[in-house]
């Protein structure tokens, strides 16, 4: 199926110039980006986007999709209660049904949003997979394994890696464990070894809390989560590391040496009282960091323009500096540095990439006057400005309409009902 999405404004990258122009699209992919009326005649299907933004789509780089049945239930509590009271003991009740329809509903919210890519690190992968390969986004699967898994987390994360890295170029797989205090020291150093052998990236939660560092530091004899993972040789082949909240100078440094993609979680990281990762710090020594949402559990929304507002202007509070992390520097960890770290091809137009696009409503109050469309992406927009979503070159979303494979009435009743059941284990 070929598309022509023409009379767009279109945004090429976060650091290009925006134009008047038109995209084509055939099956997957871009075919060609050019000026008004270079593709007249030439595709099945043509869609006026009505001198609207035409961007690319968000690449959502950490989450736990299915997170999204547990929204609304462990809110304003400490992290430790939220964990150890209300999380876990779920947790030990989920099933891979559970999974799938909790991520399907966190995909209608992610399409709603603009969102085409994520990488997701949570139980039952195959429900994950099947999920985003129903809606037609791309989808890291993350290994998240600890030592307290009730598989053989090595041969899983083996098994894992052959299968879902031949399945389609949409569908990537990273092992990953949880994190250095849930994980014992021969089973990082095993997974680094497999990382070793085959050239694979990693990916770990990392300094997400003070709490984390410290304790990391009296069992390792000093070391911080990043420098005990250097020692083991967690990241020897690049990786990813999400949250990094409490990374110091070193720890930065240390991360940029090992080719190391810090993911940030600003909503997340303020609900939880967590703190702020050090954004400025990052982009200074040369990182290209990326955006996500962390779980609906405690965000508790998956909104991209939340994410790059934070990104932002947390810097700027922090370091009292209005001109520290600009809003382009927001688009593009919202946007290429996901997508090109996971290995997709996608973030920006140019042919042959992803067909992953999101068309922005230019005619929306908070979008006027058309001063600066970059700035206002970040400053002024939210999720109620998107108005069509395509991944992969479908449709997936249009003004107010969802094409995700399931329908709305029952992702909502099936979430409804899990939700009770979970809750009744409590």
């Amino acid at each position: 199926m070929k598309y022509r999405f023409y009379n767009a404004k279109i945004l090429p990258s976060p650091s290009e110039e925006i134009f008047d122009g038109e995209i084509l699209t055939d099956g997957s992919t871009i075919a060609a980006i050019g000026a008004c009326g270079t593709y007249k005649n030439q595709a099945d299907q043509e869609i006026d986007c009505g001198g609207n933004l035409l961007m690319s789509g968000f690449c959502n780089a950490h989450t736990h999709a299915a997170m999204s049945l547990f929204r609304g239930i462990a809110d304003d509590m400490p992290l430790d209660r939220w964990l150890n009271e209300r999380i876990f003991p779920m947790e030990d009740h989920l099933t891979p049904d559970d999974m799938y329809w909790g991520a399907m509903l966190q995909i209608a919210e992610y399409v709603r949003g603009g969102i085409t890519c994520f990488a997701d690190m949570y139980f039952y992968i195959d429900s994950v997979c099947q999920a985003a390969k129903t809606a037609g986004l791309c989808v890291a699967l993350c290994g998240g394994s600890s030592s307290d898994s009730d598989v053989d987390v090595l041969n899983f994360i083996e098994k894992s890696y052959s299968k879902y890295n031949t399945m389609s170029d949409r569908i990537r797989y990273f092992p990953g464990l949880h994190a250095e205090y849930t994980c014992e020291e021969s089973l990082i150093a095993k997974v680094a070894d497999f990382g070793a052998e085959c050239g694979a990236k990693t990916y770990i939660h990392l300094s997400e809390t003070l709490k984390e560092v410290g304790e990391c530091t009296v069992r390792h004899g000093g070391l911080t989560p990043p420098q005990y993972l250097h020692k083991l040789g967690f990241f020897d082949n690049g990786g990813f590391a999400a949250h990094c909240v409490y990374c110091d100078k070193d720890d930065i440094a240390l991360l940029k040496q090992s080719g190391v993609t810090p993911v940030i979680n600003g909503a997340s990281n303020l609900k939880l009282a967590s703190g702020i990762a050090p954004v400025f710090s990052m982009l200074s020594q040369g990182l290209a960091p990326a955006l996500g949402t962390d779980g609906t559990a405690s965000n508790n929304a998956a909104s991209m323009f939340r994410e790059m507002y934070l990104f932002s202007c947390l810097q700027k509070e922090s370091l009292k500096d209005a001109s520290a992390v600009s809003a382009e520097q927001a688009l593009a960890a919202a946007t290429v540095n996901g997508y090109s770290s996971l290995g997709f091809r996608g973030g920006f137009f140019r042919g042959g990439n992803f067909a992953d696009m999101a068309l922005l409503d230019l005619s929306a109050p908070n979008m006027r006057p058309l001063s600066d469309i970059r700035k206002s992406l970040v400053y002024s927009a939210d999720t109620s400005d998107v108005l069509m979503t395509v991944a992969g070159g479908k449709i997936v979303y249009d003004r107010g309409n969802f094409y995700i494979g399931e329908k709305l009435d029952k992702i909502y009743s099936e979430c409804e009902a899990r939700r009770d059941r979970l809750l009744s284990a409590l």
